[in-house]
């Protein structure tokens, strides 16, 4: 509140109502925002009670989008309307020709010092809302790009990052498979360790949000005991395609319980990374932002470790990377359908991909890359997009075809069609498991040449078992992509004699010199990527970082001087962790065998 006016970040919404909380685009777009992800069907009222200065007319901007104009912008099926008190703004919004940017809500009355404020979604077909801005000026708008909005939310709410919370030796951001493994190795080592995770929920890939299984294997020769630490977040079972890939699979309680027992680990969960404050090509703090209590605070450490799978810490802090921005592996947003004891009705979805006169795996008797027919092909992980594009800029883009194209197929098959009458859409993942984006540069950049002439590395201590396992559209279903965008893919694969190490060097930026990664963010070309990139190598990464940085807080030294000059220390202890591997469900071995 300042100047007679109100900023309202839907973030800290004391009821989301049916609405979900989108925090992947934030460095695209500027903010977390609320999604009514409804499948078709309008979700409930998101609902706050917001503290205005005075009574009187304010005017309403709202910061929404029309998530459907890049490709049809005539059309903007994710509308909604705002609610003052009892009364309801007579306007939908999401309705522009664009995506973010502030709509006009006209004139508002204000009566009473403290108002309910409620988003009222009319679709169910991913409306969207950043903040609701109250002025008393009538011209006023607020910025859009991304630093001044956060700028200018901080001045809002008159937020001054005083908070600094100092003295951690390690600060891991990033809270996937290869976050919690290094943030929990690193404690076990006896370092005051900080996990900074953007979501609510552990587990990234691997979490009930996402629903990816992990891959590769663990504790090999003559590591036996890196991988003891992936083990703990093993799932008992997996279920792979259709409805059978629950949420209950993922155990993100377990995660959590997990970390939570750490005594030198600290979680700031629900906190998204901002800015960095970069000295002497060494990173001394980060700015960091709980959208849950509207507030922004700093954390100082002597170390840091990129596990955000887009590089987003080494990259705003100033660390070479490399990005395909075409030809890389994209996005999957799973989904599957699930039996009803009536037919439901779907509306017709105009917006979406027509795929009324093309083939798509699910659709007649029409096989998918194994072979699988009707409902277990729908959703499945080769419903990717993005690969046409920047996975960075484009990441909400990205998602939004994925979305485009589920609708587009269950318009088809249920109104066009007239098949699948004892179905519904039953989930859709709107946090996208990302195979590529940004990789930060070590000392080692590893390919896949070296990889497949079983290249030694001195350094090597991570081992990769997955083959080669790149995905590009399916020539196929080219004719379903009309548009342009693929979003059907093909696994491109070649095989190397496991288990391969990647070297310790792949680990650590060669630039920013306090820096560490782990995770499908680390010093590999796009080709590598596809045998690194699975989360059983990933958390072993993450494994390997803590005792690293252990040896760095030991010695007085950076991640470099590890390998320069004590990698026996760091080897050594490697080779003698008991081997304490946890078993994996029979399905994942099996399908690894066939690999």
């Amino acid at each position: 509140m300042k100047n007679n006016s109100v900023l309202v970040p839907v973030g800290s919404f004391e009821e989301y109502g049916g609405w979900v909380l989108d925090t992947q685009f934030v460095q695209i777009m500027g903010c977390p925002y609320l999604l009514a992800h409804g499948l078709g069907k309008p979700v409930e009222d998101a609902r706050t009670i917001v503290h205005f200065p005075q009574n009187g007319t304010f005017y309403l901007k709202v910061y929404t989008s029309n998530w459907v104009s890049p490709w049809k912008k005539e059309h903007h099926p994710g509308t909604f309307c705002v609610g003052i008190g009892n009364r309801v703004v007579p306007r939908e919004f999401g309705t522009h020709e664009g995506l973010w940017d502030w709509e006009d809500g006209g004139s508002i009355a204000i009566n009473h010092n403290t108002v309910e404020i409620s988003l009222h979604d009319l679709t169910g077909f991913e409306g969207r809302c950043g903040f609701l801005f109250f002025s008393t000026d009538s011209e006023f708008v607020p910025p859009r790009e991304p630093k001044e909005l956060f700028a200018f939310y901080q001045d809002m709410m008159g937020l001054k990052q005083e908070s600094v919370i100092a003295n951690y030796d390690m600060v891991v951001v990033g809270g996937g498979i290869a976050g919690m493994c290094a943030a929990l190795s690193s404690a076990r080592q006896g370092l005051k360790t900080a996990l900074v995770q953007d979501r609510k929920v552990y587990g990234g890939n691997n979490s009930s949000e996402v629903r990816v299984w992990l891959g590769g294997l663990t504790n090999l020769e003559p590591f036996f005991g890196v991988g003891n630490i992936v083990g703990e977040f093993e799932q008992e079972r997996i279920g792979h395609y259709g409805d059978e890939n629950q949420p209950e699979l993922y155990e993100d309680e377990k995660k959590r319980a997990i970390l939570e027992r750490e005594e030198n680990l600290s979680l700031f969960s629900a906190t998204i990374l901002m800015d960095s404050l970069v000295k002497e090509h060494c990173i001394k703090s980060i700015v960091l932002w709980d959208y849950t209590i509207d507030s922004v605070f700093v954390l100082e450490s002597k170390l840091f470790c990129d596990c955000t799978g887009d590089g987003n810490l080494g990259a705003g802090s100033g660390a070479d990377f490399e990005v395909s921005t075409n030809g890389h592996m994209g996005m999957t947003n799973i989904w599957y359908v699930e039996k009803t004891q009536s037919e439901e009705a779907f509306p017709p979805c105009p917006w979406a991909v027509d795929l009324s006169k093309v083939d798509f795996p699910g659709r007649s008797d029409v096989k998918d890359v194994y072979d699988n027919t009707r409902e277990m092909s729908l959703g499945c992980w080769f419903w990717e997009s993005g690969c046409e594009h920047d996975p960075i800029a484009y990441a909400e883009y990205a998602r939004d075809m994925n979305f485009r194209a589920m609708y587009g197929a269950w318009d088809c098959l249920r109104n066009h069609d007239r098949d699948y009458g004892g179905y519904r859409l039953g989930f859709s993942a709107y946090i996208g498991g990302k195979r590529e984006s940004r990789r930060l540069l070590g000392d080692v950049i590893l390919t896949k040449a070296e990889v497949i002439a079983q290249r030694g590395y001195d350094d090597g201590c991570v081992p990769s078992t997955w083959n080669f396992d790149v995905h590009y559209p399916d020539r196929r279903f080219y004719a379903a992509f009309h548009e342009g965008d693929g979003f059907l893919t093909k696994d491109y694969r070649d095989r190397y004699k496991i288990p391969f190490f990647i070297p310790y060097r792949c680990l650590y930026s060669r630039n920013i010199e306090n820096l560490f990664m782990a995770g499908r963010n680390i010093s590999v070309t796009h080709d590598a990527l596809g045998a690194a990139r699975v989360m059983r190598t990933c958390g072993m990464m993450g494994e390997v970082v803590g005792f690293a940085a252990k040896i760095c807080k030991e010695q007085e030294t950076v991640p470099r001087g590890v390998y320069e000059r004590y990698l026996n220390i760091l080897l050594s202890r490697l080779q003698s962790l008991e081997n304490h591997e946890t078993p994996k469900p029979s399905l994942e071995k099996q399908m690894h065998n066939d690999q």
